[in-house]
């Protein structure tokens, strides 16, 4: 039982109530030197209250405690004393402190004490990646932080800034403002006291009790007084009605406003050094509402409904966030799908790229015209169809505009679709409410569906290379479509137009292309409209090579639609649940292997080639042309792709060659980089088509259901425990060319038969890593006599020819970038000797490790002439990509050469006239193009391996087919879908 309150207690405990605990601010009469001398005692308060939160972090800390207390410490007799200099057996560490004013620099030297463990040492490789399944579609980004490689010599600091200010120059020519690292240390500090203020603001305007003056007020005077250029009108007529009722300001309020801000300007601005000066703006902008406002990237769409004439016209408003957000692909709301334009701005690949909803949905309507899919199988809640007699004794909730915008939405868009309950039905189980409850307030909205105007839609003309129905190709239908040349096609929008698809009307068909199933044509009126493979299910079918008729999705280099292709069993096969089935994938469909995504088994391991680090090898036996991995990374533009490989360049190794960009779609620039993000397709390495216990594994390009894919197959069947090789191509020399095994496996390289070019079994659907770029030095072109002596006196020069129908080398292919002026320029001039274009535009060229081991003479070879390559420094699975040459290629001088080597190396009774012509005869003639403009580059010493003392540059002769540019310039190619616009 509680204790009675004594009676002189129960007097004084009214009197204890009554006491406020906090005293109210008088209302005082500011002025601008008071209120910013107040802004400052409170600032001092935010010292205090940082010390202490410092303070309790460092309190709280707790050392971690060793989980393993055993073995032999191998840092037992290590000293941090440093020792008196002795060169070649210490270590050096550089200390730098950077102070205000000055920056103070000591050298320490310590004895080294070697450990040498009985385990191999860990292969060498650069980034650890992040695992993911699939591709991760990122934005252009801009240098955010320095690159560190190592600790600098006093000498390399001055290479080193400039290495610096050219990745700044990158950025500034790709569209962004970059900062220097001064302004970016600034811009940080002023970034984390502006928030760090933004935190107290609400709690200084209480305690200051201004009148008329709280945060929604100055928001709104900054924003009617911010310039059009820091914040746009509509922006700022966003943020004004969202912090008020009316779009004016009081007196009161503005004079309060004012007041505040020129005291805030005064304290936090005008009184403090540069590092520390804040505006209020960058404040006020950290609120939620003014970022969410400012951020105005097309997210979602807020909608007031008016009075629309059409219930269509409803249902979009209704529905304009999920147009915007909804993925067409994976029906999600927040994917990788997609692309970003030309603002950096993501675009997701929804309903709103196609059509508006409101012609999407009369297109459905007239499609389903006389067609009732509705099943008459009434519900389990009272349906409305059964005639139940109302319950007097139900007590129904009332209805909320949601719920009647839901059940408007619902019914509009299921009817005359392939959903076969009824939309009251299905609308019932979206509102949890009985059957009847909803069809009674459905006759009370009065919702009717518009009338269609039932015509008989025009029948499309047959096209002659391609059957929609028989859904097979016919005859030369490769010179009538590029669908099946990933390389060659643009990112379209799906088609949406009145009438059927035809030249100068449909989008997809001007551009070369079929239409596919986000198109908003039907197979009734389109011709060109894509439908899917009519393979059998019996058996393997869907092979890249089978007896009976090809499949199409074969031919046209894309994986099978399970929403299309419903003969071959590709529905069953690319569910995710039956992954795993081995057993039913044994039979039907054999062209799911990405959507089934089940990889063979891999490992990782020290590679057979030297200096590259790790390798790939399989784990179990693969038979020819079956699914080994898919290459997945990060989706990046070629611009990005451009500045992450310069900004991953060692400005101090001329021989370091690492690279893991790919070439997704070459006219559309979208590359994948698995530096960062990928899988272990990263880690396989190169090697020539030539070799044959080299390259193993092919990459294909494949279109997946409204995605491009890379995938890997085998080229032969594979052991288990062999590693994984494919080629680069051409202008990927890898970082070393020989295998730890001796070469008795390379085949013969003799001269192949004359005819079209090794290519592809359809289009050009093999992936290629993207090149290095190598730059022209620039000067005025020689002339034609200039030109044959030059060729006469270096005989090792030779010119790069283009890729003929004879091959007589061993090269690889050599595959370009996309929008550099050399690809655009190489594809005007690459003409075969009849005339005609050919299909795949690819080059040839002679590296400087080639020119070193080349002959001086076709028919003889001079002792000692070939030059070992350096192994680089950084190890890792690729090559370089994307990097220009730094250094201008050099040949000894002619004249210097000792008259024993030149006697040897050439024949008796030869002129160097005779050389010259048996030369330019031994190789097919050449196109001159004409010359590409260029930036002159100063030349710098080094490069791979030991240069002559005595050298030479020579410069790139006109004939020479490889048109070079600089990096810089390319990253202001635009992609394709904006060149016009641009």
């Amino acid at each position: 039982m509680p204790l009675a309150t004594p009676a002189r207690e129960r007097h004084h405990q009214p009197e204890t109530v009554q006491t406020p605990k906090a005293q109210t601010v008088p209302v005082t009469e500011w002025t601008v030197e008071t209120l910013a001398k107040q802004l400052t005692t409170f600032n001092q308060q935010v010292r205090r209250d940082h010390s202490q939160l410092v303070a309790h972090a460092i309190e709280s800390a707790r050392c971690r405690e060793w989980r393993t207390h055993h073995g032999l410490d191998l840092f037992r007799e290590l000293r941090t004393h440093p020792n008196p200099e002795v060169k070649g057996k210490q270590i050096k560490i550089k200390f730098k402190q950077h102070n205000k004013n000055k920056k103070e620099q000591r050298d320490v030297r310590y004895n080294v004490h070697c450990v040498k463990t009985n385990k191999p040492a860990v292969p060498a490789y650069r980034f650890h990646h992040v695992e993911i399944k699939k591709n991760v579609l990122m934005p252009n980004t801009m240098l955010t932080f320095v690159p560190h490689l190592r600790d600098l010599e006093g000498s390399e600091e001055a290479k080193y800034n400039l290495w610096l200010k050219e990745l700044e120059d990158i950025d500034l020519k790709s569209g962004f403002k970059p900062m220097n690292r001064d302004e970016k240390f600034v811009a940080i500090i002023q970034g984390e006291r502006a928030a760090t203020l933004s935190l107290y603001l609400d709690q200084w305007l209480k305690e200051l009790n201004i009148p008329s003056c709280n945060k929604s007020t100055l928001i709104r005077y900054m924003a009617s007084h911010a310039s059009d250029d820091a914040i746009t009108p509509q922006q700022k007529t966003d943020i004004i009605r969202s912090h008020g009722h009316g779009d004016a300001m009081t007196p009161e309020e503005h004079r309060a406003a004012e007041l505040f801000t020129a005291a805030f300007q005064l304290a936090f601005k005008e009184n403090q050094p540069q590092l520390k000066q804040i505006e209020l703006r960058k404040v006020l902008c950290l609120d939620e509402s003014v970022d969410s406002v400012m951020d105005n990237k097309p997210a979602a769409k807020e909608v007031s409904i008016v009075q629309q004439d059409s219930e269509d016209d409803i249902v979009e408003s209704n529905l304009a966030t999920y147009c915007i957000l909804g993925c067409l692909i994976c029906f999600s709301h927040s994917c990788d799908h997609g692309e970003y334009d030309i603002k950096n701005w993501k675009r997701t690949f929804s309903l709103s790229s196609c059509a508006p909803l409101s012609d999407i949905l009369r297109r459905k309507r007239i499609a389903a015209a006389g067609v009732n899919t509705i099943a008459d199988v009434p519900c389990r809640r009272r349906c409305y169809r059964l005639k139940i007699p109302p319950d007097p004794s139900a007590v129904l909730k009332p209805w909320t505009e949601d719920e009647r915008m839901l059940l408007r939405t619902l019914y509009i868009t299921t009817d005359f679709s392939k959903t076969t309950m009824d939309p009251i039905c299905l609308a019932t189980e979206f509102l949890n409410r009985n059957c009847d409850e909803v069809y009674a307030e459905f006759q009370s909205l009065n919702i009717s569906i518009p009338e269609l105007e039932l015509t008989e839609p025009p029948r499309p003309r047959n096209i002659s290379w391609y059957d929609r129905k028989r859904k097979m190709l016919i005859g030369d239908w490769q010179d009538h479509t590029i669908t099946h040349e990933h390389q060659r096609r643009e990112l379209l929008e799906p088609c949406s137009h009145d009438g059927p698809c035809a030249p100068k009307i449909c989008s997809c068909v001007d551009a070369g292309a079929l239409c596919e199933r986000f198109c908003g044509c039907t197979e009734a009126t389109c011709a060109y409209k894509f439908t899917g493979c009519a393979c059998h299910s019996l058996g393997k079918t869907c092979l890249p090579k089978q007896k009976d008729r090809p499949c199409i999705c074969v031919q046209l280099n894309r994986e099978c639609d399970p929403q299309l292709c419903g003969s071959c069993g590709a529905f069953e096969r690319a569910d995710p649940a039956n992954a795993e089935d081995d057993v039913l994938h044994s039979t039907g469909c054999q062209n799911c292997d990405l959507q089934r995504g089940k990889h063979k088994t891999l490992l990782l391991g020290q590679s057979q080639l030297e200096g590259v680090g790790y390798g790939l090898f399989t784990a179990e036996d693969i038979a020819q042309d079956e699914f080994i991995v898919e290459y997945v990374g990060e989706l990046i533009t070629h611009d990005e792709g451009v500045r992450r490989e310069a900004r991953r360049g060692d400005v101090f190794d001329e021989t370091s060659n690492i690279s893991y960009v790919f070439t997704l779609l070459e006219n559309e620039g979208i590359w994948v980089d698995a530096a960062i993000y990928g899988n272990l397709s990263r880690y396989i390495n190169h090697a020539s088509e030539h070799d044959t216990r080299g390259c193993n594994i092919t990459p294909r390009i494949l279109y997946v259901n409204g995605e491009f894919r890379i995938k890997f197959t085998a080229l032969r069947d594979i052991k288990a425990g062999e590693e994984l090789f494919f080629n680069y191509g051409e202008n990927f020399p890898n970082l070393t060319k020989k295998l730890l095994d001796n070469k008795s496996g390379e085949k013969p390289e003799g001269p192949r038969k004359a005819g079209r070019p090794k290519r592809a079994e359809t289009g050009d659907r093999v992936a290629r890593k993207v090149p290095k770029i190598e730059h022209k030095k620039a000067g005025r072109p020689k002339s034609k006599k200039n030109k044959m002596a030059a060729k006469a006196a270096t005989t090792t020069a030779h010119t790069r020819k283009r890729k003929r129908h004879t091959v007589i080398d061993s090269e690889e292919e050599e595959y370009r970038p996309p929008g550099t002026d050399a690809a655009s320029s190489a594809a005007a001039h690459a003409t075969t000797e009849e005339g005609e274009l050919l299909g795949s535009k690819r080059l040839r060229k002679t590296t400087r490790s080639q020119r070193a081991k080349e002959p001086e003479t076709p028919s003889a070879k001079t002792p000692g002439s070939e030059e070992q390559k350096p192994r680089g420094k950084r190890g890792g699975a690729r090559p370089g990509s994307g990097r220009p040459r730094k250094h201008p290629r050099v040949i000894p001088r002619p004249n210097k050469e000792p008259p024993q080597l030149a006697q040897a190396a050439q024949p008796a009774g030869s002129s160097q006239d005779s050389l010259l012509e048996a030369n330019t005869s031994a190789s097919a003639p050449t196109q001159t193009p004409t010359p590409t403009p260029s930036t002159p580059k100063q030349s710098r010493a080094g490069g791979r391996g030991q240069e002559p003392e005595d050298v030479v540059e020579i410069e790139d002769s006109e004939d020479q087919d490889v048109v070079t540019m600089s990096r810089t310039s390319r990253n202001r190619r635009l992609p394709a879908k904006f060149r016009e616009e641009a």
